[in-house]
């Protein structure tokens, strides 16, 4: 009777250990490290400093912002064009940027609808999407366009007109050397400035100014003529500008803006190594 009990004792006790045994196999040791999936590794890390002001294009669209809180949108890739945006952004965090347009003139009262402008590296570069434009990469200067081949100032007998890269002009004309200059309503006015191929026009900011039309001309060669559309070469060195002011040339030669080359790495070689005797 005594070994019976003895028995029944023994198995109770192995049974609870093999439960206890089972219990601890199925869970996982506590100092076992956690495994994160390879999809959830961050492609912008939160710790990195990533400037977002300055000139964003992905060659169809053109994206500026700017250090005083505002940005300009363009629809297009010709930043000298009236942007189909404007308005004040915000960066919510690490990578998500905020463009708030401004109230639309043609609507007034109608709030447009905040844009989210999220970030993200792809093949090692920083992007920013806007909408449905996607892939704007941050570049150090602005995007090439037509005008910049006439960025500079221009100068006459009649008054001189200075075209600077942000789209603004300065036209200064003198009445006492061009009495033709009545054709300009005010001898001194400034406004924006687009260039179509063959004109130059200036769209005053004043209201009462009418936009004024400088044709392109050529004068590399004697006797050319000074009819619109009349270029007869590419170098817009050579080239002057037909005004209500008179004939305007260059003073200083610009030179036209050209997409940087990269410069590949010159292969060094080694120097050769005597074997030793």
């Amino acid at each position: 009777m005594q070994r019976s009990n003895r028995s029944c004792v023994y198995g109770a006790c192995i049974a609870l250990l093999c439960v206890n045994i089972g219990a601890f196999a199925g869970e996982p040791p506590a100092s076992a490290p956690a495994i994160i999936p390879a999809s959830s590794k961050l492609d912008i890390d939160p710790t990195e400093k990533i400037s977002i002001i300055g000139w964003w294009t992905n060659e169809k669209q053109v994206l500026l912002i700017r250090e005083d809180g505002a940005f300009n949108w363009w629809d297009q890739p010709n930043r000298f064009r009236t942007p189909s945006k404007i308005g004040r952004w915000d960066r919510q965090n690490y990578r998500t940027v905020w463009l708030e347009p401004y109230v639309d003139r043609k609507n007034p009262g109608v709030m447009p609808a905040r844009i989210r402008a999220p970030m993200r590296r792809t093949d090692g570069k920083i992007m920013i999407d806007v909408a449905a434009s996607l892939g704007l990469v941050h570049v150090d200067e602005a995007p090439a366009a037509p005008e910049d081949l006439y960025v500079g100032r221009w100068s006459g007998p009649g008054g001189s007109l200075e075209l600077t890269a942000d789209g603004r002009y300065d036209l200064q004309a003198n009445p006492l050397a061009n009495p033709d200059a009545a054709l300009v309503s005010r001898s001194v006015h400034k406004g924006t400035w687009t260039f179509d191929g063959n004109y130059i026009r200036l769209l005053s900011d004043g209201t009462a100014q009418n936009p004024v039309m400088c044709a392109v001309v050529d004068r590399e060669t004697p006797g050319g003529s000074s009819d619109a559309g009349s270029k007869k070469t590419s170098n817009p060195n050579n080239e002057a500008l037909t005004t209500p002011i008179g004939e305007l040339r260059r003073v200083a030669p610009v030179t036209p803006v050209a997409p940087v080359t990269p410069v590949a790495p010159v292969a060094v070689k080694a120097p050769a190594v005597n074997p030793t005797p």
